[in-house]
């Protein structure tokens, strides 16, 4: 997994990114899931969000262009690939309110599965926006994030859900993004889950140092938010609400899932005093838990658990398995501040 701190202006810090390639010897175009020569189609459908983009988020753009600007890629492509991904991955999510916590901290966990030869792309960011809050999260790309913790105290990941239907909007790497960059609470974040477009499917899980959780259920067509009275929720690759699943292209509910079964299973029988270890350990287990080892999957290539993280919401440290953490131990990863 590859590691890159920024800090400054979004133009700034997507500049620090492309300095950071030259100085290791990479291309963009190594260092991308997607290639950056993009098809007409893709170019444009990047063009058709990027108004979206600039009229919620724009500094998301600026940081895009100084990508562009420093390593001489065409613009274009360069706001394609975020803005016009062609990916699915699967995920596993999990949030416990401090209620049930033995610590009275918040938990949170998400484990990232997808397809083991994608572990090449894999990136950790450490980002220090000059006016915005600081956050660690994972990504695949650039200028987007899968997940994260900011500074702020507040958790979020997504699981992707079956699309049919594609829309201009924000993908949700960088949905992800804007809330780390932005939000300090789960109230903001909702607000503002809710109010940007979404180009596909996708279930957002978002949770604080307070204890607050929630569900964001997203697609083209219509947005839900479940706000769990029992102080536990969990995600994985379908709508929880009935509402919500029309708009899959399958016939997909949570009781076909087994890791969506394993997680509220898991709970119902920890629901008192659960310690980070615990969590740690059903994320862990593909056995019992959530849990894909890569190993067994290299040869075919079908999906696996390529990262996970667990933490201890607000408490400036999460814990990162660079892998699937059946193979590879999770470690401390620190949250930084901003210097405003």
């Amino acid at each position: 997994m590859d590691e890159y701190e920024i800090d400054g202006s979004h133009y700034e810090m997507g500049q620090q990114f492309g300095t950071q390639l030259e100085q290791e010897g990479l291309s963009l175009d190594a260092i991308s899931v997607e290639s950056v020569d993009r098809s007409e189609e893709m170019i444009q459908f990047a063009s058709e969000c990027e108004p979206l983009i600039e009229k919620h988020y724009p500094k998301l753009l600026h940081e895009l262009q100084g990508i562009a600007d420093r390593t001489g890629v065409d613009t274009q492509a360069v706001k394609s690939i975020p803005l016009a991904l062609n990916a699915d991955p699967g995920c596993s999510l999990i949030a416990i309110s401090d209620n049930h916590t033995a610590g009275d901290v918040p938990l949170f966990g998400r484990n990232h599965d997808f397809y083991p030869s994608l572990r090449e792309y894999s990136k950790l960011f450490h980002t220090t926006p000059e006016d915005g809050l600081a956050s660690v999260g994972c990504a695949h790309n650039f200028v987007g994030r899968l997940d994260g913790v900011n500074e702020a105290g507040l958790a979020i990941g997504f699981s992707g859900v079956p699309t049919d239907e594609y829309a201009p909007g924000f993908m949700w790497p960088l949905a992800v993004r804007t809330v780390l960059d932005t939000c300090h609470t789960v109230s903001e974040a909702v607000s503002c889950l809710e109010d940007i477009p979404h180009s596909q499917n996708v279930n957002f899980l978002v949770a604080d140092k307070t204890g607050s959780i929630a569900l964001i259920e997203a697609s083209p067509k219509a947005v839900n938010t479940i706000r769990p009275d029992d102080g536990f929720a969990r995600a994985t690759n379908q709508f929880t609400s009935e509402s919500m699943q029309e708009y899959q292209s399958s016939n997909r509910v949570p009781t076909d899932c087994s890791r969506f079964q394993r997680l509220g299973d898991w709970f119902c029988n920890h629901s008192a005093s659960i310690e980070l270890d615990d969590l740690q350990t059903v994320m862990s287990n593909p056995e019992t838990g959530v849990c894909w080892r890569i190993d067994e999957h290299e040869g075919d290539d079908p999906r696996a658990t390529i990262w996970s993280w667990t933490m201890e919401v607000g408490e400036g440290i999460s814990y990162l398995a660079r892998g699937s953490p059946a193979e590879t131990a999770y470690e401390p990863i620190f949250v930084p501040e901003s210097t405003q």
